[in-house]
């Protein structure tokens, strides 16, 4: 974990989702981590893409699956991908953004 941070609200999405037996998720999650941090932010599997209406925070996702998103930006000061969000999708595009408020990303 040392080549990426997780926000704390997503550490806990990402251990309920292995507290809940959810193995196919959690494998998923793990694949697209790995792809992140060897092709970087839009390049690779998940569909990655930039979204849109964020303010001034660059954010991208990736698909889950049809229901889950993983949301990341690149933290600014380390280079490192920053995991927001790994439950539901990004219509909660409010909250998402409270997660970072403090962080900046690139």
């Amino acid at each position: 974990m040392d080549n990426y941070k997780w926000n704390p609200d997503a550490w806990r999405e990402y251990l309920n989702l292995v507290a809940q037996n959810k193995i196919n998720i959690v494998e998923k999650i793990i694949n697209l981590i790995e792809d992140i941090l060897k092709n970087g932010a839009l390049k690779g599997i998940g569909k990655p893409e930039r979204l849109k209406h964020t303010k001034n925070k660059i954010l991208y996702s990736r698909r889950i699956d049809q229901y889950n998103r993983l949301i990341y930006g690149i933290e600014a000061e380390t280079n490192k991908p920053y995991f927001i969000s790994c439950i539901g999708h990004y219509k909660n595009l409010k909250e998402i953004l409270k997660r970072v408020e403090d962080i900046e990303l690139k």
